[in-house]
């Protein structure tokens, strides 16, 4: 055991990786549903890691920047930078551990600025104290780059399918009540970028406590409160204990696709009376563990199947469903090449960054 990470069951996980090819695959998995509003609730799916299957039932509410309290919930926006910060922070903990360096303490400020043009000025502050020499922290700060899933992800090319399926309600009492009573006014980005993210603070092994971030837009900061916990499955060296960096990162471009679809829905004057969404993503093991240099450390096989109840037809909300993909901010951040600069603050050092 090393910084609370048992380094010999990793050794042994990329041992039987390279035995059984099959084993390097993981397929993770989340539903998001609309509650109300511009509001979201995200569960993760059970997932396969090679010829595994784990149970990953955790639920998690998304908000909109829209309603912003002191106590309410991230944002897609907030939840995309903690999916990106956590696997940035994670592979910094496992590699630390592998070469056997006491850590001491962890955290990373995951920062961005959102604005009617998306994501922006994404930002990674890494803190770190530990045993390692000058020339140890380089090296590792690499290797995050090269091997982070999200990081690579979020800075490369990359493509989600998305499909929608209807089923088409007349303006029935019912329906329209249902869909009165949850469906919001159209909502219109603010000018001027809102700056948002998440505050990590590694607790143990690859578990994380996250804060959001306080809001900051046109000078006036809104005080934020709420805390998330961030984990691995077991073979990935947690304690199964919380979702982990992927299904935050797809629960956070599920949530903003479903919100903007709403927005749309609610411009358009459809009424609905049930949305939801199935995400799913792949990742090849083999490359994040630098077994088989061809393979991608990027995640593939993206998709997002949306489910729709309402007096929409099919062939109009399909349309909705792309327009609402391209008014996505976490959408086009995950499948546009962007730049993330990676910094880290430490002592009688200057900021390392990286950028792709």
């Amino acid at each position: 055991m090393k910084n609370g990470m048992n380094v010999a069951a990793i050794s042994e996980l990329v041992h039987e990786i390279r035995n059984v090819p099959s084993e390097n695959e993981i397929d993770y998995g989340v539903v998001v549903s609309w509650v109300g509003g511009l509001n979201m609730r995200a569960h993760t799916k059970p997932l396969r890691f090679g010829t595994k299957r784990l149970g990953r039932d955790f639920a998690f509410e998304i908000g909109h920047m829209s309603h912003p309290s002191q106590d309410g919930p991230p944002t897609p926006a907030d939840l995309f930078m903690l999916g990106l910060g956590s696997c940035v922070a994670n592979i910094m903990v496992q590699g630390v551990s592998y070469k056997g360096i006491t850590l001491e303490a962890l955290s990373l400020q995951a920062k961005a600025d959102q604005s009617s043009a998306g994501l922006e000025k994404m930002l990674l502050e890494l803190s770190i104290h530990s045993s390692a020499s000058q020339w140890q922290y380089r090296q590792l700060m690499m290797n995050v780059s090269r091997f982070s899933p999200n990081y690579v992800t979020v800075t490369m090319p990359n493509t989600i399918e998305l499909s929608c399926d209807v089923i088409e309600q007349g303006p029935s009492v019912k329906a329209l009540h249902q869909a009165a009573l949850g469906q919001p006014e159209p909502y219109h980005m603010p000018q001027g970028a809102l700056s948002l993210g998440m505050d990590l603070s590694w607790r143990n092994a690859t578990q994380f406590d996250a804060m959001t971030r306080n809001r900051h837009w046109q000078g006036q900061e809104i005080p934020l409160t709420r805390q998330v916990c961030v984990d691995q499955p077991t073979p990935a060296a947690g304690l199964n204990e919380a979702p982990n960096p992927q299904e935050y990162l797809m629960a956070a471009i599920t949530a903003d696709l479903l919100q903007e679809f709403v927005n749309l829905l609610a411009e358009k004057q459809f009424q609905i009376s049930a949305l939801s969404a199935q995400a799913s993503c792949h990742l090849d093991m083999k490359g994040c563990f630098n077994i088989f240099d061809k393979s991608a450390v990027q995640l593939q096989n993206s998709g997002i199947g949306v489910s729709l109840a309402g007096t929409v037809p099919k062939d109009i909300a399909t349309d909705l469903l792309k327009e609402a993909s391209v008014r996505s901010a976490c959408f086009q951040a995950f499948i546009s090449k962007n730049k993330v600069a990676i910094e880290r603050q430490g002592e009688s050092s200057q900021p390392i960054e990286q950028s792709v």
